[in-house]
């Protein structure tokens, strides 16, 4: 992998981690009440935005403040519609751990055939490598100057 895409796809990690962290928190904080509310606690004198409603709608409520931030944590690693790459985004919590782990897979179509990057995550730590099966050896540099240039006419810039 070329320098350019490895310092891409760190840095964009780390910029989504650190977009993470705040969500990731309201995330837990959202399915312990989901948990609380399900197990029959009354949680009006905390959530006082709960007594006007019915338990029922109150966990409707709490669910969709889940999937959006679910939806948030994903959103953090896309890149824009120019760059042309298919995005997977799976992310993961750990008892113990602050922030999830993350595995954002990009999908690069190149003339010379399919180049994926997987950005993986542990905590601070990020993974970054390529995958060009799809690609003939003699091609591999050509093919990652194609991401080159698909990065760069999205905008990116070192």
């Amino acid at each position: 992998m070329t320098p350019f895409i490895q310092t891409f796809f760190e840095r964009k990690a780390n910029a989504a981690l650190k977009q993470s962290l705040e969500r990731a928190c309201d995330l837990s904080h959202f399915k312990q009440v989901k948990a609380r509310l399900e197990a029959g606690e009354d949680l009006s004198n905390e959530l006082p935005q709960l007594k006007k409603m019915a338990k029922k709608d109150a966990l409707a409520v709490v669910k969709t403040l889940i999937k959006r931030c679910d939806t948030d944590l994903n959103d953090y690693w896309t890149l824009p519609k120019a760059a042309k790459a298919k995005l997977s985004v799976t992310h993961k919590s750990y008892k113990g751990e602050l922030v999830p782990r993350f595995t954002a897979t990009y999908q690069f179509a190149t003339t010379l055939g399919l180049v994926e990057i997987k950005v993986t995550t542990q905590g601070r730590y990020v993974f970054a490598s390529p995958n060009t099966k799809d690609v003939k050896k003699a091609s591999i540099e050509l093919a990652f100057r194609d991401v080159e240039k698909q990065l760069g006419l999205a905008g990116y810039a070192y």
